[in-house]
């Protein structure tokens, strides 16, 4: 009898994997729901399936041309657009944090369009994808952004990570798992009685 020594595994089935260590390691929970939406989300974005199309003269189509045009489009075209932006950006300062290193924008941006976009679709179309999964989105966006990026660490090749990076990510986002990944590297980030981070 033979044993594959390959492991096969639909893209699907190696996120929910993925994700479930994640959130299990960060202590985050979600509604069955929520993980759902972001398994596939995982799975989309990988094959290309979710990322909105670049525009000419832009590398990416930028998120405030995405929240602008789904402020003018009528229903079903708004939420359509609204849930791209959303994706975009979660996958974006998640799996990609640190694509946007060094750009005009800052994860913070990424963060507040996307949980913003998220918002606005929990409004327009709340069970879409089950009860309030839009809401939960938006309400804790840096705590599902930070799931991401230690799935994309752990998916990757041993790549070391950064501290100044990092350092850089927590000043920006003030995300848990930055500051975890810190201390476990010996580096206590506080924030200060005015509520500067130091």
């Amino acid at each position: 009898m033979s044993e594959n020594l390959v492991r096969v595994e639909t893209p699907v089935e190696f996120f929910r994997e993925q994700l479930g260590k994640a959130m299990e390691h960060q202590r985050v929970n979600a509604s069955a729901f929520t993980e759902y939406y972001l398994v596939n989300l995982l799975a989309a974005c990988v094959r290309g399936d979710a990322l909105p199309a670049s525009e000419d003269g832009y590398d990416e189509t930028p998120l405030a041309l995405l929240y602008a045009r789904a402020a003018q489009a009528p229903r079903t075209e708004r939420a359509r657009l609204l849930r791209l932006l959303g994706d975009s950006a979660l996958f974006v300062s998640g799996f990609f944090a640190e694509s946007v290193d060094g750009t005009l924008v800052d994860l913070g941006y990424y963060r507040s369009m996307g949980g913003r976009a998220y918002a606005c679709l929990g409004q327009e179309a709340p069970f879409a994808f089950g009860p309030d999964v839009f809401a939960e989105l938006s309400r804790r966006f840096s705590q599902f952004a930070d799931v991401l990026a230690e799935v994309s660490e752990k998916s990757r090749l041993a790549h070391p990570i950064s501290l100044v990076r990092l350092y850089e990510r927590w000043l920006a986002t003030g995300s848990r798992r930055a500051a975890m990944l810190l201390a476990e590297q010996g580096v206590t980030p506080i924030v200060g009685s005015e509520g500067v981070r130091h």
